[in-house]
């Protein structure tokens, strides 16, 4: 079961189906591939957002914040967060942990859809909230030049690698 910590109050769910579990695996692998020295991705660790613990698929972030001691990242750490919405996923979860992430000051949020064809979207904070910078299904190439760059068919995130 997976705890996080919303305004006080713990939200605990399943461990996430694996579908999503393996998307994850192939995002971390794509991130560590493509990301500069001193930055580096990780599934599910936890985030620090104030009064918040929230628990991300994949975070990007510094190196050293990632292999410190700590139980948790903070914000100031963090250069981008993935959520994978997939079955079973409430409606509830992709409304309000974007809008916490961008309170936070996280940089990229990146989304990745696994209900019928993959499809990743991109977004960049910008004052308050994110505006989306990428979008792409399976079958098109994602690009990427910031956080870091990056390009992948949103197809390669499902099913084992051959």
């Amino acid at each position: 079961m997976r705890q996080e910590l919303i305004q006080g109050r713990p939200v605990v769910s399943p461990v996430p189906p694996k579908p999503h579990q393996w998307a994850a695996k192939q995002l971390e692998r794509l991130f560590d591939a493509a990301a500069p020295p001193g930055i580096a991705a990780n599934r599910e660790v936890n985030l620090q957002l104030g009064a918040d613990l929230l628990i991300s698929d994949v975070m990007v972030g510094s190196v050293a914040a990632l292999s410190d001691d700590g139980s948790s990242m903070h914000a100031a750490d963090v250069t981008m967060v993935t959520e994978i919405l997939s079955p079973g996923n409430t409606g509830f979860e992709p409304a309000w942990k974007p809008q916490r992430y961008a309170r936070g000051g996280i940089p990229f949020y990146m989304e990745l859809e696994l209900s019928g064809l993959p499809r990743v979207r991109v977004y960049q904070l910008r004052g308050t909230g994110y505006v989306e910078m990428a979008d792409a299904h399976a079958g098109e190439i994602l690009k990427l030049a910031e956080p870091f760059e990056l390009s992948f068919d949103p197809a390669e995130l499902v099913g084992p690698r051959r």
